[in-house]
Order: C-alpha cells, then sequence, then structure tokens
C-alpha cells in the first residue's frame, strides 16, 4: 500500500467524537419515551380496528429497535472509530441500527400509501386497507428487509488500519466494487424508491382533495400539512446520508482514488447520525399529531400527572379525550369519497 493510500485511511475522527454522540444521547432521552407513547398510541388504534394503526404501530416498533443500539454506537464514536464489543455484537447491533433506517422509510411509504387509498379511493379498493391487509403488507416489508439487510452478517464485520481504528460494520477505504455497488442499490432501493412513493401519494392527495366540495377548508389543510410531512421528514433525515453514500460510493467506482472518496468520512457519518432524527419525528408526526391518538395519549398523561399531585383529573381528560373535534375523533384522518364525496371522520 502507498503512503498516499495509508494516509487516506487515517480518518478525521475529531467530528465523531462530538456530533454523533450528542445526537444519539439526545433520540435515546427523548426518542425512547416518545416512541414508548407512540408505540402505546398505535395499539390502541389497532385495536380500533383501524389499517393505519398497524402502519404506525409497525414504525414505532422499527424506531424503538434503533433507539435501543443506540448507546454502544455511542461509546463507539465517543472512542473515536473503535469497536470495544467483539465481532458478534458488532453484527448485531450493526445490522438492528441500519436494516431499522431502512424499515422505517418503508413504512413511512406504507402510511404514505394508506392515506392516499383511504382519502382518493375509499371506495375502489375497498380490499386493500382492511387490518389484515395491513399486518401482511407490514409481515411483507420486515422479511424483505430482513433478507436485503443480512448479508454483513455472514462476513467480517470489524475492519481495522495501522491507526488503532477499529471500524465496526464499515470499511475506509471502501474495500472493494461490490461494497460501493451494493450501497448504491441501497440508495436507490432503500431511499429512493420509498421517497418517491411518498410524493406520489402527496400528488394524487392534493388531486383529491382539490375535487372535493364537501369537506371544510380546515379539514383539507390538516391532511395536506400531514401527508406533506412524510416525505419532507424523509427527505431531510434519510436525504443527507444518501446523498453521501451515493457520492462516495460512485467516487470510488469511477476511480477518484481512495483520498477524494474518503475525505467525506466527517460529513457521511454527521449525516448517518442525522437519520436517527427520524426516531423523533415519526411518533410527532405520524401518532401524536393525530387527534385520536393525541387525546389518548393526553388522557394516559392527565392521569399520571393527578395521581403524581394527587388532584383530580377530570379536567385534564374532557381536553385529552374531545382532541381537536370534541368527539376524541380523527379528524385529520379523514377519507373523501371521490367527487361530491362526503367527509368520512
Amino acid at each position: 500500500m502507498s503512503n498516499l493510500t495509508l494516509d487516506a485511511c487515517n480518518v478525521d475522527s475529531d467530528l465523531d467524537g462530538v456530533l454523533p454522540p450528542s445526537l444519539y444521547a439526545v433520540v435515546f432521552v427523548v426518542g425512547l419515551p416518545a416512541n414508548l407513547l407512540a408505540l402505546w398510541a398505535a395499539w390502541l388504534q389497532v385495536r380500533k380496528g383501524k389499517e393505519l394503526g398497524v402502519y404506525l404501530l409497525n414504525l414505532s416498533l422499527s424506531d424503538l429497535l434503533l433507539i435501543c443500539a443506540l448507546p454502544p454506537w455511542t461509546d463507539y464514536y465517543l472512542r473515536r472509530d473503535v469497536w470495544g464489543y467483539g465481532p458478534g455484537a458488532c453484527r448485531l447491533f450493526g445490522f438492528i441500527f441500519y436494516t431499522n433506517l431502512y424499515v422505517g422509510a418503508a413504512f413511512l411509504s406504507c402510511v404514505s400509501a394508506d392515506r392516499y387509498l383511504a382519502v382518493a379511493h375509499p371506495l375502489r379498493f375497498p380490499g386493500a386497507r382492511p387490518i389484515r391487509s395491513a399486518a401482511a403488507v407490514s409481515a411483507l416489508v420486515w422479511v424483505l428487509e430482513l433478507a436485503a439487510n443480512a448479508p454483513p452478517l455472514f462476513r467480517d464485520a470489524i475492519t481495522r488500519d495501522r491507526y488503532n481504528h477499529t471500524f465496526c460494520y464499515e470499511s475506509y477505504p471502501l474495500s472493494g466494487k461490490g461494497d460501493a455497488l451494493a450501497n448504491v442499490g441501497r440508495v436507490l432501493a432503500g431511499f429512493l424508491l420509498p421517497w418517491a412513493i411518498m410524493l406520489l401519494c402527496y400528488a394524487g392527495l392534493l388531486r383529491a382533495l382539490r375535487g372535493s366540495a364537501s369537506c371544510e377548508r380546515r379539514e383539507k389543510r390538516r391532511v395536506r400539512r400531514l401527508a406533506l410531512g412524510l416525505p419532507c421528514v424523509a427527505l431531510l433525515c434519510y436525504g443527507p446520508y444518501h446523498a453521501l453514500l451515493l457520492l462516495r460510493s460512485l467516487v470510488f467506482l469511477i476511480g477518484g482514488g481512495s483520498v477524494a472518496a474518503e475525505r467525506l468520512f466527517p460529513a457521511y457519518h454527521a449525516s448517518l447520525a442525522m437519520a436517527t432524527l427520524n426516531c423523533l419525528a415519526d411518533p410527532a408526526l405520524y401518532c401524536l399529531a393525530c387527534p385520536g391518538a393525541r387525546a389518548e395519549v393526553l388522557k394516559a398523561l392527565g392521569r399520571a400527572v393527578a395521581w403524581a399531585m394527587g388532584k383530580d383529573r377530570t379536567g385534564w381528560q374532557e381536553r385529552g379525550g374531545r382532541g381537536v373535534s370534541g368527539r376524541g375523533e380523527e379528524v385529520g384522518m379523514m377519507e373523501i369519497g371521490g367527487r361530491g364525496g362526503s367527509c368520512i371522520v
């Protein structure tokens, strides 16, 4: 190996000791209770027979699994890219971390598609949205994502360089064209495809809302905000990481040299840490922002506060139970029965 190549392996890990651990700590401390609440709220929706709750439940479960994998990764970055838990733990926590990034993106697209069918075609596809269909789709998502991300489990997960870095689930420079091509495939199938589905569903929702004259303007605005939030959250959280992953792989494939490719190292790891912020956005946008789920959460929080303070919880329950509509119903998740149809709340 030439001196130039050896220098390329001496990655700049100063940023890794500050930004990723800080973000991971915030995501763990805030995201764990938020997603537990979201999981409980989604389960209540499932018990009511609402197929949207199935996707929200799986989304929260995926976020919780990713959050539970953060402590060893935080220690990894605090050690400046030195994995200290052995190859078996590296495979396990690396598999959980990276798999659930893509599971989360897949379920965001499922939520978007379900909302599109509910709003634009509530009568045309009646068999596409029962709770059993949502459960089958969710199981298929898990099987496909687990299978697609399983190959790294069956090879060496730890790589070392001459500068005492012990990399887990990654190598610097890239080990070969196979890894670079696999990265390109992950960008296309794991991020761009779900994001394209979200954009198409959002465009379809806009057309359906414009064609409905019976829904209130406030309800239309609420549905538009929720539908637009799906691709926006995916783009802001997952976009930077996948853009840098693609750039790093393409630079390697076109022969830009390991030095040029690994100059992206600090920004690449920073964007990977930013991707975990999706665990904070999901419960706020898709569970706690739904009036029905939010009402249940407010009830639970009201009971907890009343119990802690020894006070009557009637006021809390009434305010939480009414939600936005005053009836504890999901105003935002409405269905529009085509032209001249009515809003079904």
